[in-house]
């Protein structure tokens, strides 16, 4: 379901039309075909807790594009290219959030523009772009599918469409205006039993779609009111989101990505002052959403894309080109978390952008790889979890100091949650297949870590994953609808 312009137009002769058609309709055949036997399904991994452990609901990710550190954080003071020192935002709620969660003292983004920033928080890798976004396994979203969890989005930046693929349901701005945005809302994956919540969720933002351009309206075109109309329409729609899900599926996990565009608008078009005043234009707002994740047991991650260098303390402000991309307050980004499990305080040392992804993994307790991760989970709690792989059908037991913690027969995977940290665990492994097929793993585990287990007989000799038989069908079907594609255009063109 898609709610905007169509800018497609055909030209030329019926003939020439025709034949347009056709290709297009066998390409999409083709693509569905893919999608349907090369995506494979999401189930949810089998978990065992060994301690006890509070996993949110879910997650609210709400990144504030152009937003830096140094001008929100009181460690921090800014300064312009010049070196003459800069303004700071004094967003009182925003502020105390900071106090009562979880705050990272120095995140460094990787690429200092927004595609590139939003790349990186939903792959964890700091090279990333929205191609490799819109591959298979590479972000937060695709792990989140996997556990049964759903993904939204509201988005007036940021919206590639790499990321618009991931979402169940999301709404974006199309043109990226403040003036005249045009809100569209699209649905993907919509099978089994998320169909209906992701519809419901994009009507609901349908509704909200509606009145956006009314509140906008009250408003002089550049006015410091509209900007803070154009942000906090985003947050209030997500906290309808919120409720709307506690109240009709709150058995629902899910992870609802936000982001908020005027004020990076500001730091380009209303100077520093501008930016200051959009930045403290969301304050109360982000109270709300942040004291609403909390009452409906939602983690609350506050970050940005990037951040915002200016010239003087008088000018327009930047953030790619050279002059800024090498300024801390372009490259330095928030990281503010707040979750039952999650320590309330702030983590000192130099982290980057691409741990973002890993920590949100984290945070969800969230059994998963990010296949072309380069960054690390920040350590946010007291405790870490692991994943285990197995080749076939067999028992599993994990020890502690000749402890048995667990002892199960399991057939594919299995995460263990509530472990404690920098401890000697012992993995053990009999294949159902053959008793004498045993495999013995001592693990220490820092942080939370994936184990692929393997026997003498199922010792991988290539990546297996385009041997699954859904592969194999998927592919032979693609030939056959090309194959048939290219002979219904060859009839085409003898008539």
């Amino acid at each position: 379901m898609t709610a905007g312009k169509n800018g497609m137009k055909y030209k030329g002769s019926e003939y020439n039309k025709h034949i347009k058609q056709s290709i297009i309709a066998f390409r999409f055949c083709a693509l569905f075909f893919l999608l349907l036997f090369l995506i494979p399904t999401c189930s949810a991994d089998d978990i065992a807790e060994i301690n006890h452990v509070n996993t949110p609901q879910g997650a609210v990710i709400l990144i504030v594009d152009g937003l830096s550190s140094c001008y929100v954080y009181p460690e921090y003071t800014p300064y312009a290219i010049d070196g003459s020192m800069l303004e700071k935002a004094e967003p009182e709620n925003i502020l105390q959030i900071f106090d009562q969660s979880c705050r990272v003292l120095d995140v460094t983004t990787p690429q200092t523009f927004t595609e590139g920033g939003h790349s990186v928080i939903a792959t964890g890798y700091s090279k990333a772009d929205s191609v490799l976004v819109g591959s298979f396994g590479t972000t937060i979203y695709d792990v989140a599918h996997d556990n049964g969890y759903l993904t939204f989005a509201i988005m007036e930046k940021g919206d590639s469409s790499g990321i618009r693929s991931k979402q169940n349901a999301i709404v974006h701005d199309a043109e990226n205006s403040i003036t005249e945005p045009e809100m569209v809302i699209e649905t993907n994956m919509l099978s089994g039993t998320g169909k209906s919540i992701s519809l419901s969720v994009a009507d609901l933002m349908q509704e909200n779609s509606l009145e956006l351009q009314d509140q906008l309206d009250k408003y002089p075109e550049g006015s410091q009111q509209r900007y803070d109309a154009y942000d906090i329409w985003v947050i209030k729609t997500a906290i309808d989101i919120v409720d709307h899900m506690d109240t009709k599926y709150p058995q629902q996990h899910y992870i609802l990505t936000l982001n908020v565009g005027a004020v990076d608008c500001a730091g380009h078009y209303k100077k520093n002052s501008g930016y200051i005043a959009t930045i403290e234009g969301i304050d109360n707002a982000t109270m709300d959403l942040y004291e609403t994740c909390l009452e409906n047991d939602m983690a609350f991650i506050l970050t940005g894309d990037h951040g915002m260098a200016f010239p003087t303390t008088d000018s327009r402000g930047g953030h790619q080109a050279d002059k800024y991309s090498v300024m801390t307050e372009s490259q330095k980004v928030p990281l503010v978390i707040a979750a039952t499990d999650v320590d309330i305080g702030i983590i000192e040392g130099e982290f980057g952008q691409e741990d973002v992804a890993p920590t949100i993994l984290e945070v969800l307790n969230l059994p998963g790889k990010l296949r072309a991760a380069d960054g690390t989970a920040i350590p946010v709690k007291d405790y870490v979890n692991l994943k285990v792989n197995v080749p076939e059908e067999g028992d599993l037991t994990l020890m502690r100091n000749n402890e048995i913690l667990f002892e199960s027969k399991i057939s594919e995977a299995i995460s263990f949650v509530g472990l404690e940290p920098d401890i000697d665990y012992v993995l053990k492994y009999v294949s159902s297949a053959d008793s004498d097929d045993e495999v013995e793993t001592l693990i220490n585990l820092g942080s939370s870590t994936i184990v692929d287990i393997f026997t003498s007989s199922k010792q991988p000799t290539s990546d297996k994953s385009y041997q699954n038989p859904r592969y194999i069908v998927g592919g032979t079907l693609i030939v056959v609808v090309n194959l048939a594609g290219l002979i219904l255009i060859r009839k085409v063109l003898k008539e």
